[in-house]
């Protein structure tokens, strides 16, 4: 279901993005002192679109990478508080306690 779902949004955003582009394909000049390029505005759209998804997401990997360490070190942390507790029978501890 969740497969059918992301696919169904990818086809919206691709069909919302082809219209964007069919009503916005006319040209926009940019002067870079240097050179002039001309650039179609639905193009130039889908390049900040883009960089800005990749600035994104690198601003977000040194707080990934943070709480990947966390949780490996607390797993290790769990792995040995369990190596090193007892390991008691459910059912013994259940009938001690009138249960």
């Amino acid at each position: 279901m969740g497969k059918l779902l992301r696919s169904a949004a990818a086809l919206i955003v691709l069909i919302a993005g082809l219209a964007f582009h069919v009503r916005n394909h006319g040209p926009l000049s940019l002067d870079f002192y240097a050179f002039t390029a001309e650039v179609p505005v639905s193009w130039l759209a889908v390049g900040a679109l883009t960089l800005g998804a990749v600035l994104g997401a690198a601003a977000m990997l040194p707080g990934r990478w943070r709480l990947s360490r966390q949780l490996k070190r607390q797993a290790r942390e769990l792995a040995l508080a369990r190596a090193a507790s007892p390991t008691t029978d459910i059912s013994t501890t259940a009938a001690t306690n009138g249960q």
